[in-house]
């Protein structure tokens, strides 16, 4: 019995133990469900966070399958979570080769042991078949301790690469500016040190931008003594932030030759470190030129002040700006009386040649004019002045007028005198001439008025040519006399009534030769000597006494022979009747560029039908 209740006893507290044990698996498979239930719900939002990140994700095994995108990698490729998943990712054609074959190189080191974590910017192609930028990093995950698979994420850099791209493209373009602005453009250190500088600094003081870096102006010398003091001020004002300049400085250039530059220096920060930007303009020409119109302004107003002609200097409104002193003594004025007057007020005009002067005033805008008029002298004297103006223009446009005027009074005294004893020579000539002519009538009394007569057609004919004044007079005056070598001839010859014999007509064709022995030992102003010897030659050379043709026939000359020819013809002769006017233009129509010059006989003919020309006695 009492062995029954101790085996009764061991039961119950193994029942006990039992029970115990029992409730403490029922603690530990309450605690696993909720564990189980916590680690489901962690891992729902895990992947809640990782579908929803910002940044996309792929999970590739060792193979390169694919068993995992995101919503973010999907928007960002465009592809979709079934249309890759299961997919090679090496086979998709989504990275260019050269970029493909790196990547399997990187995998490849990482399985090996390498670096597992390794961001890297590469070209993925999306589906729409465009290229964009991407930034991946890849985490080896290892299963047991063995290479599973790669976490990789992606992230969308395609802005930032455009922002980087146009921030490269930015700084070349401000290279490209620095270096090939025509001025020359420098950055030094507070001392005075070069650090960079552009291709016109080069070409300004003849140093390579190599030889300049790292060296100071001091130590190459670049300025003149006198500049030294001047430079270092600069550079105390750019250390306190203030900008200098411009300013002109000599610069000695590596060739030892100078340049003259005008420099402005403006503090700038570059990586939080002060510099000086240098800005310098070669103005070495300029220079060169200011100092040649300088000599030029100075030879302009010597030439101005002591010129002989009276100059006056008026601005671009005709007002008077200065004047010599040999204006002052021409007109009577000094500068203070008339400076900042308009010249054309009536200052020096006459009433009547007011208006005139502004007509000229207009053609001297348009160049040189020169003529010769009447201006006042300031005590109201009138006399005759030769005045040439002309333009002031700087560039294009014009500043003023410069006037010279000269006292031509003498002149127009001794024109007057020439002008009188040419007048009476040429009276005298007219008498001399009209005399021959005279003689020759009365030796010849059939050809009474002949050269007279020739003469007027003559003349008609020229003007009719439109020829130019002095040589119709030329005409004239050889058709007055270009009968006058029959002189020589028996008046028995000239007034036989009948036909000549061979002896007798050999002195008459000699006549032409003779005028001209006659008068070729006078001065005229014209070939008269010549046209006479040449009045009877014709076109096609069958003339007299030379058998000149076309051409070696003075104008003048063909001119009076076809004159002579229809004054003749319609004239009464010893040995004929006259032949009518209608029989001589008929003669000279019908031989029209065979004996007589084609244009002269269409004149000619023109002057009788349509003009009604006639010979006056």
């Amino acid at each position: 019995m009492k062995d029954e209740n101790k085996t009764k006893e061991r039961l119950i507290q193994e029942l006990i133990k039992i029970r115990e044990k029992n409730a403490d698996l029922e603690e530990i498979i309450i605690e696993g469900k909720r564990v189980k239930k916590e680690l489901k719900e962690s891992e729902k939002k895990y992947k809640d966070l990782v579908e929803e990140t910002p940044i996309g994700i792929i999970n590739i095994e060792i193979i390169g399958k694919i068993t995992y995108i995101n919503k973010r990698l999907e928007k960002i490729s465009g592809y979709s979570r079934e249309e890759v998943v299961g997919k090679n990712v090496f086979k998709l054609g989504i990275f260019p080769d050269e970029m493909l074959k790196i990547l399997k190189e990187r995998l490849k080191v990482r399985l090996k042991g390498g670096s597992t974590r390794q961001r890297r910017e590469i070209r993925f192609k999306c589906k729409d078949g465009k290229w964009m930028w991407i930034e991946i990093t890849a985490k080896l995950i290892k299963k047991w301790g063995i290479p599973a698979s790669f976490r990789i994420t992606v992230q969308n850099i395609n802005e930032r690469k455009r922002a980087e791209e146009e921030l490269k493209n930015s700084e070349e373009r401000l290279k490209i500016l620095f270096d090939y602005a025509p001025d020359a453009y420098y950055i030094s250190d507070l001392k005075g040190k070069f650090i960079d500088g552009n291709k016109a600094a080069e070409r300004v003081i003849g140093y390579k931008k190599e030889e300049l870096i790292g060296k100071s102006f001091l130590k190459l010398k670049l300025l003149s003594i006198s500049d030294i003091s001047k430079a270092a001020k600069a550079l105390a004002k750019n250390i306190i932030g203030q900008p200098t300049g411009p300013d002109e400085f000599v610069l000695n250039r590596k060739d030892n030759s100078r340049a003259i530059a005008e420099i402005a220096t403006y503090p700038v920060k570059i990586k939080g470190k002060t510099l000086v930007l240098g800005i310098a303009r070669d103005i070495t020409e300029r220079k060169k030129a200011e100092e040649i119109l300088r000599k030029s302004q100075q030879e302009f107003a010597s030439l101005f002040n002591n010129s002989p002609e009276a100059s006056v200097y008026l601005d671009e409104k005709d007002k008077v700006l200065d004047m010599n002193s040999s204006f002052i003594e021409l007109f009577g004025y000094n500068l203070e009386e008339i400076k900042g007057k308009n010249i054309n007020s009536g200052i020096i005009h006459p009433p009547d040649k007011i208006e005139e002067a502004k007509r000229l005033t207009k053609k001297s805008i348009k160049g040189y004019i020169n003529y010769d008029t009447i201006r006042k002298k300031k005590n109201g004297t009138l006399f005759p002045v030769s005045i040439s103006a002309s333009s002031v223009k700087v560039g294009e446009k014009i500043k003023g007028r410069i006037i010279l005027y000269q006292d031509i009074a003498q002149r127009k005294h001794a024109e007057q005198q020439v002008k009188q004893g040419y007048e009476k020579l040429q009276r005298t000539m007219e008498a001399t001439i009209n005399t021959i002519s005279k003689i020759i009538e009365i030796r010849d009394p059939y050809t009474a008025g002949h050269q007279n007569k020739v003469s007027q057609l003559a003349v008609a004919i020229a003007q009719e040519m439109k020829l130019p004044e002095d040589k119709i007079e030329g005409i004239r005056i050889a058709a007055l006399v270009h009968d006058i070598g029959k002189i020589n001839i028996p008046s028995e010859i000239l007034s036989k009534p009948s036909k000549l014999n061979n002896m007798e007509f050999s002195l008459i064709k000699n006549h032409p030769k003779v005028g001209y022995d006659i008068l070729r030992r006078i001065d005229f102003s014209w070939p008269v000597a010549r046209i006479v010897l040449q009045h009877h030659e014709r076109l096609d050379g069958s003339g007299y006494l030379q058998g000149l043709k076309g051409d070696k026939i003075l104008l003048e000359a063909k001119i009076i022979g076809t004159a002579d020819v229809v004054e003749a013809m319609s004239s009464h002769r010893p040995y004929r009747p006259s032949l009518g006017i209608d029989k001589a233009l008929e003669e000279i129509s019908q031989n029209r560029g065979i004996l007589y010059d084609p244009e002269i006989v269409d004149v000619c003919l023109k002057l009788f039908k349509e003009k009604s020309f006639k010979f006056e006695s």
